[in-house]
Order: structure tokens, then C-alpha cells, then sequence
């Protein structure tokens, strides 16, 4: 078998080079701020924008409509110890059982409101496509926890910044909700 000789380009070559060709493309040269700012896109429709985060929960009225749902027509449940581990209201695999009241959003939502016992407070779980959401409230439904989960993957918590934001259309939908029926 021959061998080639291949010659040592210098390294000094290929960075003047390197340095050449960068320098040549516009795409990597600084270029200055313009003086003045492009004009701000116009605002979505209000439809479109995204609630605020959650500062204030549902309204006494709404919370004491939501109660006597949860009383006459809610069912007693099961919450996976999963959830409940992860949120710090059980250990170690305790079952938690609830009273629960479901009702339908769109294209397949379900919406669930739990009442926790002795007195801490509510879960409110929202399954969509195939992901749930679940948030532990305080007894005015200030939101305290989060945990979401892809369906067939362990479930984590989520960060309190993106429980607020998913809560504020929880609190939105449930308000909503609400006042229709």
C-alpha cells in the first residue's frame, strides 16, 4: 500500500482564512441600532391575549355555586398518590379521597374540582389532549401548588410562575362556567 503525503496547510493560513470569509458575510457584522424603534406590532383582539397570572380567586358567589355542585352532584374519588405525593398533601403512596364534581370544556376538556379533607383546601384538574394539569388551592382557591404530567409519563411539579399562568385560565374557565349555569 502507498501512502500519500498530504502538505501541512499552516495554521496561520486557515484562520486568516476563517477570518476572511467571516468577515466578508453580513450576516455575522454588527450593524447599528436604528434610532428609532420600529413601531410596536398592534395588540391582539382580546379574544387572542393571554389572561394575567392568578392574583384573585373565584368570587364568593362563584366558589359557593361551584360547593353545592361539588355536594349534590359530585362523586367521591380516588387521587392518584402521584399527584398528591408530589403536591405534599400525602407520603409514601397514602390514597386521598375526595369529593369531586367534573364538568366538559371544549373538544374533549375536562375540568374537575376536588374539596381536600380537613379543611386544606381544593384540587382543580384539567385534562386536555393528552396532558393533566392539577392545582392544590387554598380554601378561598388561591393557588399554592402545581403538577402536570403527559399522559403514560411520571407527572412533576411545575414551577409556581407557570401554575399562575396556567391557573389564570382555570380560574377564567371556572368563573365562566359558573356564572352560565
Amino acid at each position: 500500500m502507498t501512502r500519500r503525503r498530504y502538505r501541512s496547510v499552516p495554521l496561520a493560513v486557515i484562520i486568516a482564512l476563517t477570518g476572511t470569509v467571516i468577515a466578508a458575510d453580513g450576516s455575522f457584522a454588527q450593524t447599528v441600532a436604528p434610532q428609532n424603534p420600529p413601531a410596536a406590532p398592534p395588540a391582539a383582539p382580546p379574544e387572542q391575549q393571554a389572561p394575567p397570572p392568578a392574583t384573585q380567586s373565584l368570587s364568593p358567589a362563584q366558589l359557593q355555586k361551584i360547593n353545592g355542585w361539588i355536594a349534590d352532584k359530585g362523586k367521591d374519588i380516588a387521587v392518584t398518590p402521584i399527584i398528591t405525593d408530589i403536591l405534599g398533601l400525602t407520603k409514601s403512596n397514602q390514597t386521598l379521597t375526595c369529593r369531586a364534581f367534573a364538568a366538559e370544556g371544549d373538544a374533549g376538556e375536562i375540568h374537575q374540582i376536588y374539596v381536600l379533607p380537613d379543611g386544606k383546601g381544593y384540587l382543580e384538574a384539567h385534562f386536555y389532549k393528552d396532558r393533566i394539569d392539577v392545582y392544590w388551592t387554598d380554601k378561598n382557591f388561591a393557588l399554592l401548588a402545581a403538577v402536570e404530567g403527559v399522559r403514560d409519563q411520571r407527572p412533576s411539579a411545575a414551577s409556581f410562575a407557570d401554575a399562575q399562568y396556567g391557573f389564570g385560565f382555570e380560574s377564567a374557565w371556572w368563573a365562566k362556567y359558573a356564572d352560565a349555569h
